[in-house]
Order: C-alpha cells, then sequence, then structure tokens
C-alpha cells in the first residue's frame, strides 16, 4: 500500500472506529484477519492482510467465508480482544502502521494498542514508541525528482509517488507534491495494469482510473476485487489438503478393515474345532483338566484340539461355538463398511466427496465455454450456465441441491433467484466481489432459467425475485430447500424461453 494513500485511509478509519467495539476476530487465509466491528447499521468487517507492496485494509459489509475450525492465532486473538473498545488510532503513515487504543482490561495479557503494520502483521503492545505519530519532514522537490533512492531515508516518498512526478511538467508536479505533503487531496485513484487492479493512490495513474471521493470507498473497492478472489484460491488449496488428507484417513482405515476381516476369519475357523469337540465328546466329557485332545472331524479328518484347562471340554466346545458364531455376525458388518469406505474413497478420488460445506465463492469466469464448479461442489445435482456477459450461474436440480446451493455454491453477495408463490428451482448468480455490478440482461437470463424450472414453466411469463443470499437463510424445522427471505431486492417479470437453457450452457 502506498504510503500517501495509508494516510488518508488511516484519518478515515481512525474517524470511523473510534467509540465502536470489537466483536470477534476471524482468520479466513492464513495472514488474514477480520475484525467485527460493532455497529448499528449493515455489519462492518475491518479485512487486513499484510503485504510489503500490495497490503489490504479496507472496511466492509461482507464478512470473507471462514475455516469450520478458527485458527489457533484467531483464538489467541479473539480472547483478548474481543468486546473491548476502540478509544482512539493513532497513525504512524510513513511506515503503514495503524495503532488502535483500546479499552484496558485486568489480566497480564491485556494490552493496551493493537497495532495493524500493513508490511509485518498484527499485534498487541503496551506502549507505542515516543516516535508513532511523529510527522515527517518533506524534502525539496527537486531532490526527490534527482534521488531515486530517497524513499530509503523519507518512505513516504515513495516509488509510485517519485514516478508520477517525474513524468508532469514542472508545475504540475510542484501542484501535485503540495497538495499530497499537505494532505489536501480531494480524490483517490484506482487504476489497472493489464487484467490486474492496481492499489489505489491519492493522485491519477492513468486515463482508465476509477475515481473516489474517500480512501475508505477506493480501499474497498480494491480489496473486495484483489483480496476476495485470492481467499477463494486460498480455500480451493484447503480443499485440496482436505481430499489429500480424507484419502489417506479412507485408505487406513480401509487397511485396519483388512485386519479386522482377518480376524473374523480366524474366529470363524473355530467352527472346526467345535464341530470336532463335537463329534467326540463321549470320550472326555468328563475329564478335568486337559490342555488339548486328539480327536477326528467328520470331514476334516484328524486334529488336535487347544482346550483352557480350566474349562470342562463341553464348556471348552461351546466356547469355540460362541467365537464362530461371533465371527459371522461380524462379517455383515465389515463388508457393508467396507462398500462405505470404498464409496466414499472412489468420491475423494474424483474429486464429490462432501467435507464441510461452506460459503464459497467460485472464483472469475472465464470468457467463454461453460463454466466447471470447483471440486467441492461437484457432489451437487446442478447445471451451469454462463451469460451473455460472461457470469455463472448455477441452477438446482432437485431440492437437496436447491438446500446445500446457498453453502456449498454461493458467496453472501451472490444473487440468488426463485419463482414467486409457488415452487422453483433455486439459482444463483456468481459475482467476484461485492462491488461487481451485474447487467439487466444477466439478471433476466437468470431468472428466465429459474422459471424454466419451476411451477410457471408453461405459462410463457414468470414473476421471478432475487435477493443476495446474505438475506437468504435456512430455517429449522422447514422442509428440505424451503428458504425465508429477509430482504429481495426486486422481482422480474419475463418471458420464459425454452431455448435459452441450450443456448447458454
Amino acid at each position: 500500500m502506498e504510503a500517501n494513500f495509508f494516510r488518508f485511509l488511516s484519518a478515515e478509519l481512525s474517524s470511523t472506529l473510534t467509540g465502536r467495539r470489537i466483536d470477534k476476530i476471524f482468520g479466513p487465509a492464513p495472514g488474514v484477519w477480520v475484525l467485527a466491528i460493532q455497529n448499528t447499521g449493515e455489519p462492518l468487517h475491518l479485512i487486513f492482510r499484510p503485504a510489503k507492496s500490495a497490503g489490504h485494509l479496507f472496511l466492509s459489509p461482507t464478512k470473507p467465508v471462514n475455516p469450520q475450525t478458527a485458527p489457533a492465532m484467531a483464538m489467541w486473538f479473539r480472547k483478548r480482544l474481543r468486546n473491548r473498545k476502540i478509544l482512539a488510532a493513532h497513525t504512524d503513515w510513513p511506515n503503514l502502521c495503524l495503532a488502535l487504543e483500546l479499552t484496558p482490561r485486568t489480566d497480564p495479557d491485556g494490552k493496551t494498542f493493537l497495532i495493524l503494520d500493513c508490511r509485518t502483521g498484527m499485534s498487541l503492545a503496551d506502549e507505542l514508541p515516543p516516535s508513532f505519530s511523529h510527522e515527517p519532514e518533506w524534502p525539496a522537490l527537486e531532490d526527490v525528482l534527482e534521488d531515486p533512492e530517497i524513499w530509503r531515508e523519507y518512505p513516504h516518498i515513495s516509488p509510485p509517488l517519485r514516478k508520477v512526478l517525474a513524468g508532469l511538467p514542472e508545475d504540475r508536479a510542484h501542484a501535485l507534491y503540495f497538495q499530497v505533503a499537505t494532505a489536501s487531496a480531494d480524490a483517490f485513484h484506482l487504476g489497472r495494469s493489464g487484467d490486474t487492479w492496481t492499489p489505489p493512490t491519492a493522485w491519477p495513474s492513468g486515463k482508465d482510473d476509477e475515481i473516489y471521493h474517500s480512501a475508505l470507498d477506493a480501499a474497498r473497492a480494491y480489496g473486495e476485487r484483489t483480496l476476495f478472489p485470492l481467499l477463494d484460491m486460498e480455500e480451493d488449496k484447503a480443499q485440496t489438503v482436505q481430499l489429500k488428507r480424507a484419502r489417506k484417513k479412507l485408505k487406513r482405515n480401509l487397511a485396519s478393515l483388512d485386519q479386522e476381516q482377518a480376524r473374523l476369519e480366524a474366529l470363524a475357523a473355530e467352527q472346526v474345532k467345535a464341530e470336532a469337540l463335537q463329534a467326540e465328546l463321549y470320550r472326555f466329557k468328563d475329564a478335568e483338566g486337559l490342555e488339548s485332545v486328539d480327536v477326528t472331524h467328520p470331514a476334516h479328518g484328524p486334529m488336535t484340539v487347544p482346550l483352557n484347562p480350566f474349562l470342562s471340554p463341553t464348556e471348552n466346545m461351546e466356547r469355540y461355538f460362541k467365537l464362530a458364531a461371533k465371527a459371522q455376525r461380524g462379517f455383515p458388518h465389515v463388508e457393508r463398511r467396507r462398500r462405505e469406505l470404498l464409496a466414499q474413497l472412489a468420491q475423494a478420488e474424483d474429486g464429490t466427496l462432501e467435507l464441510h460445506p461452506a460459503s464459497l465463492p467460485q472464483g472469475a469466469p472465464e470468457p467463454e465455454g461453460p463454466a466447471a464448479l470447483p471440486k467441492r461442489f461437484r457432489g451437487l445435482a446442478v447445471r451451469l450456465f454462463r451469460t451473455s456477459d460472461g457470469f455463472t450461474v448455477i441452477q438446482g436440480k432437485n431440492k437437496s441441491a436447491n438446500h446445500h446451493m446457498l453453502s456449498q455454491a454461493a458467496s453472501p453477495f451472490d444473487y440468488w433467484f426463485h419463482v414467486e408463490d409457488g415452487p422453483s428451482s433455486h439459482v444463483i448468480l456468481k459475482r467476484d466481489h461485492p462491488g461487481q455490478d451485474v447487467p439487466e440482461s444477466s439478471l433476466t437470463q437468470a431468472a428466465i432459467l429459474c422459471g424454466l424450472k419451476s411451477y410457471r414453466k408453461d405459462d410463457g411469463k414468470a414473476d421471478v425475485m432475487y435477493a443476495l443470499v446474505k438475506d437468504v437463510r435456512k430455517v429449522k424445522g422447514f422442509n428440505l430447500g424451503q428458504v425465508a427471505v429477509d430482504r429481495k431486492l426486486g422481482t422480474l417479470r419475463v418471458d420464459l424461453d425454452p431455448d435459452l437453457e441450450e443456448r447458454l450452457s
């Protein structure tokens, strides 16, 4: 993150966060932190990812998807920060550090400051260095333009700032330098480099810049467009690791089952000893203390049968029969379990094994051809479509798929569609980030795909409502696939084109 933009951002964050409480801490991916901030309106999350050049620090109403089990460091921070109020914010902006001063705690770990260092990470401290909020000096513009290494002594003279100054006429360079030095910038720019977004700045970066009048808005736009897809990739990696672990565990369980099969077969073989004893029991049924007897089995011939000397021959015979019967009772359970494990192993091998359902976005759509869902979604009975604008649409095929789509195939900021006043498939239109605009044509096509799998499919027209996924929830006690909608965005009346499915698939 560029230091001068961080100067404006930290000032706006200070104004927004001061007086609020930290509700909870999340760790959606290694090195990424989400602080749920108390807010009376829509949810408010401070999202922080340190990095040397392209770190993230922004506020968003959308909470990234989190792992089923909180990481150890998230639990550590949660214990020390939960419900603490932010009294003030202090900034060492040339070094990209924001320190949140918190209400005191009586325990030894109740440190006063939560430090967000955009280069190194998040930490707690009892006090700040005396120079933490010191305002830096600004060298003459001529020195800035002559010394390419000046940022080493003056970190706020960042290479991006020096580059833009060097490319301007002298009068415009002086004006921009004065504007940045006096913190009087009133517009923030988000540019692109090829297909990627570049970190926001307090000056223009190119002709295709998006312009924001708030550093918070610029940071949020950059963060949601660049960090959320990275979190998707991290989740895919985590899913791959989970599947690998699942395969290993299933193979270990199958190996254990082979051992159990061998044990039961050994027990089943005791049937022969019992039958041999039974055939000649009349010879020694009243004997005592025998350790073995030589007998002849009707089918297997002569054999020596070991005996427990503390049991009578009759009790030894009954014991052998019981062991053999126990084996026979166990064989069906072993075979059933083997079928289950082999089926799960096959699913793990092709990526369809359902692990822990999670609300994970699918990622950016490719320009052409139908998209393939990530492996963790392939167990769902769904169809995939791509709208004429390139957005991926997921259509549920049955009640079970409708039920699981919300948690397995959708992000909180995706759109959900359902025909009004009657049964229909659930349809999800995927978005890359919460701020992504969806053209009316794509909304209409998603609504038509929903209507074509509904009770209105033969009517020619259908009224289809749509909402954000975060406003659609499953309710305990409802039938499979039934949901409650807390807030819908609108209703679309669409003409049901029966050929649309084929054109978009």
